[in-house]
């Protein structure tokens, strides 16, 4: 079951650093980029496709609607460490009507399987999906279903299932992400409905129950904001994957995140894009608010990361003891 948990494509957070960080704690789990639109992608190609070693094999999630635009990014992303393509058909932000990408092509399947072709003429590994149940209130799932089967005969066997309603207009991305209703039976339903096919389940995820209630349900689970807000959580998450015991410090990841960066010369940038995504290593502590006051005070005065290994040892050591 080790390659069944995938980090979530998280628009201002799954950058390289934050990936840094998951490789700190495991190697196991799938990784993802932040949405990339096809336009952003073909301005700094060069830039979209460095990955260090820690991150190849990474997913990158791009989005738009042109099937030209796809065709000369992926010609681009089948010379990189990319090992799949997965095309965002899930975005509610009030953005993607104008921009004609995200959760608004839903309805528009046979313009997401012209990008899927496209996509296939020039990427040879695997390409995916990532959408939402379908839009508006109104929980009908005809309309994924020809969604599913045309983007399906079009090459798409795999298929990233976020298990609410996508509402366009008068809730904002974050409220989205809440208020439609979690529906993993009718994401269950897809499942049965396309044999064939890879669903991936997403969505509201945030404890190990929830993983071992559906980890058998689905063909994988994607994990998001619970990783970001509790890092740790990915040790859980090994744990019962692996079925083994072994237990990271936080003092180690701190160490092994220091040396990746390091190693891949990524702490010569901005001290604040560096530590932000460890404001959540002690979540559910008691040493979670002495921690990130200790970030915030690195962030303003220090020169360099080292430093984050300054922190009290013996909170690392307590806090270890604690954790699970």
């Amino acid at each position: 079951m080790i390659n069944k948990i995938y980090v979530a494509p998280m628009v201002g957070r799954t950058d390289k650093y934050f990936r840094a960080l998951v490789r700190s704690i495991t190697s196991d789990f799938y990784l993802y980029t932040e949405m990339i639109t096809c336009d952003a992608f073909l301005r700094t190609d060069k830039v979209n496709c460095e990955l260090h070693d820690y991150e190849k094999g990474t997913i990158i999630q791009l989005a738009g609607s042109d099937p030209e635009k796809f065709l000369k990014c992926s010609k681009i992303i089948e010379s990189s460490d990319y090992s799949e393509i997965n095309i965002n058909i899930g975005c509610p932000s009030n953005r993607v009507i104008k921009g004609s990408f995200g959760a608004c092509l839903i309805k528009n399947p046979s313009i997401v399987a012209e990008c899927i072709d496209a996509i296939k003429s020039k990427f040879t590994r695997t390409i995916s999906i990532k959408t939402r149940l379908g839009l508006g209130y109104e929980e009908n799932l005809d309309p994924i279903v020809d969604f599913i089967s045309k983007t399906s005969e079009s090459g798409c066997k795999k298929f990233i299932i976020h298990a609410r309603n996508a509402i366009l207009s008068g809730l904002s991305p974050k409220k989205n992400r809440a208020i439609p209703n979690l529906r993993y039976d009718d994401a269950l339903i897809l499942k049965k409905t396309f044999p064939s096919l890879e669903f991936i389940i997403n969505g509201g995820i945030n404890s190990l129950d929830m993983v071992k209630s559906n980890i058998n349900r689905f063909d994988g689970m994607m994990i998001g904001r619970k990783i970001y807000s509790d890092p740790m959580f990915l040790l859980d998450l090994h744990q019962f994957m692996n079925k083994t015991t072994n237990i990271i410090s936080r003092r180690q990841v701190v160490e092994k995140y220091i040396m990746i960066c390091n190693d891949y010369n990524i702490n010569n940038h901005s001290k604040y894009l560096l530590l932000r995504h460890l404001y959540g290593l002690y979540y559910g502590t008691s040493s979670s608010k002495m921690w990130k006051k200790f970030l915030n005070n690195l962030i303003i005065t220090k020169n360099d990361i080292e430093n984050l290994l300054t922190f009290p040892e013996n909170i690392y050591v307590e806090e270890i003891k604690n954790y699970g």
